[in-house]
């Protein structure tokens, strides 16, 4: 047997790259990104998606669902606006 010491990787993920401003309207998002985005669970994005009320993903192959983030920042702006107190 060697003597040498095992070496353990991080299994910890390397965060993306940040998105250059001028892709940044066309970056696609996965499902984890548009619920970590809207601040809310995988499965009630799908929900939302059967319900009509989040618009459908783009299948960039057969499994593979992706949204763009342009479209993702337009709905999470409108329903923040919708539910904001009016100022008096």
């Amino acid at each position: 047997m060697s003597d040498a010491p095992k070496v353990r990787r991080s299994r910890r993920k390397i965060p993306p790259p940040p998105v250059p401003d001028h892709l940044a309207t066309e970056a696609l998002l996965t499902v984890r990104e548009v619920a970590a985005l809207r601040r809310s669970g995988v499965s009630t994005v799908w929900r939302d998606v059967a319900r009509g009320t989040f618009p459908k993903p783009i299948y960039i192959s057969a499994r593979a669902p992706r949204w763009r983030l342009a479209d993702v920042r337009a709905i999470v702006a409108a329903r923040a606006a919708a539910t904001a107190p009016a100022a008096e």
